[in-house]
């Protein structure tokens, strides 16, 4: 049953990136033993085929270049069932170092700002995007509002 569980390990990252916690859940639904799934996951990590630092990363630098925010990035991260404290690092790492009104921008440039039914759309596009109130306030020529919801940057 070892090799059955690695060899179908395999086959799924050789598709796609894993976490281990989805390689995990996946050996697990097919029958797997708990302790088994996990020995899997370790060897696999010891030989580098899952990597969660690497595949947070890719993740990350998908979703901006799709013009993502910080709470649909983190969202990402979560559901792929990466470890919290590196899902915190990342965020903190992208907190500092991404300027989301300039990513957003592109976004921004499709919407016809003067319409108020544009804006709006513009708006609500923004927030399903993920980003911070002030981002999207800023883009839709509303500066003055401050509506921060009580919810941090991410």
């Amino acid at each position: 049953m070892p090799n059955e569980a690695k060899s179908l390990a395999l086959r799924w990252l050789a598709q796609r990136s894993l976490s281990v916690q989805e390689l995990i859940t996946r050996l697990e639904s097919r029958g797997i033993d708990a302790d088994e799934a996990q020995a899997v996951a370790d060897d696999l990590a010891r030989v580098g085929f899952l990597d969660d630092q690497k595949l947070a990363q890719e993740l990350v630098r998908r979703a901006l270049a799709r013009h993502e925010g910080p709470r649909r990035i983190l969202q990402r991260l979560v559901g792929r069932g990466l470890d919290r404290s590196l899902i915190s690092a990342v965020m903190n790492d992208l907190s500092a170092s991404q300027d989301w009104l300039a990513i957003a921008e592109p976004i921004g440039q499709r919407y016809d700002r003067d319409n108020p039914r544009e804006r709006a759309r513009l708006m609500r596009r923004l927030a399903r995007e993920g980003f911070p109130a002030a981002v999207i306030h800023r883009l839709a020529g509303q500066e003055g509002r401050d509506d921060t919801d009580g919810v941090e940057d991410y």
